[in-house]
């Protein structure tokens, strides 16, 4: 194998490689700053998350206070009072509902009633690609994309390609998908691609041109280890391509 062909090989190969770069997902994508991307999404009780719901100046009173986690059906049971629909609810509106309602069932003129949510296991959100913990995580409500990046500790130095990061996103029953420039936050302090996140959305973080490469090269040359072999580079060329550890 002469020097020439190998090098035609190679050019042939990276060239074919870079020219694949930038994805179908990422060409299809939208270049959004839409509104309901940069608004903050209400968290909504489901069923698996614990709740905290206490009736204010009655904290001597053991059936004024509940912390239990929601049901499969989406309740919770309070004392006296009986089973609560909590799941599809905001605090605040779950704590607006059960005012008035405590009237009647525990018989008090003006319940004020605290309502919090202490663990958040009803949601998740996912994080693929080129960073160091991918993988689904607990949604918290109130997430930024940056937010689930520091989760998933990413992305990745060599390989990830941070400024064509998309986020995945089911609306109305069919995925739109939108750039994030993941770079741009931390070199340009340019957050304007830093959305809110809503449970069930996926951020992938893809690999960049030179991981192709990479990829490619090693593709090429790696079937033409017995000719290397022949002509005395041995194992040794084939560990130039292998894996990094």
């Amino acid at each position: 194998m002469s020097k020439r062909i190998a090098v035609a090989t190679l050019v042939v190969a990276l060239s074919t490689v870079l020219a694949g770069c930038a994805s179908p997902a990422f060409n299809n994508a939208i270049f959004a700053k839409a509104n309901a991307l940069q608004a903050a999404p209400a968290y909504r009780i489901g069923p698996g998350d614990q709740v905290t719901i206490r009736v204010l100046g009655q904290e001597d009173v053991t059936e004024s206070l509940v912390q239990d986690i929601v049901r499969p059906d989406g309740k919770v049971s309070f004392p006296v009072h009986g089973d609560i629909t909590a799941a599809g609810k905001t605090t605040a509106e779950l704590r607006t509902e059960l005012q008035e309602a405590f009237k009647k069932t525990l018989n008090m003129k003006k319940p004020r009633v605290y309502v919090a949510v202490n663990s958040f296991d009803s949601k998740s959100v996912t994080v693929l690609g080129e960073v160091i913990r991918p993988g689904r995580f607990p949604y918290h409500g109130q997430m930024r994309v940056a937010d689930l990046l520091g989760l998933a500790i990413g992305p990745k130095d060599t390989f990830a390609a941070p400024n064509r990061a998309l986020l995945f996103r089911e609306v109305e029953g069919a995925t739109k998908v939108y750039h994030v420039h993941l770079k741009d936050f931390f070199n340009k302090a340019n957050f304007d691609t830093n959305f809110y996140i809503r449970p069930g959305d996926v951020v992938y973080v893809p690999k960049n041109g030179w991981a192709k490469v990479y990829n490619g090269v090693r593709k090429v040359f790696l079937p033409f280890s017995a000719i290397f072999d022949s002509i005395g580079l041995g194992g040794r060329s084939v560990s130039y391509f292998a894996p990094v550890p």
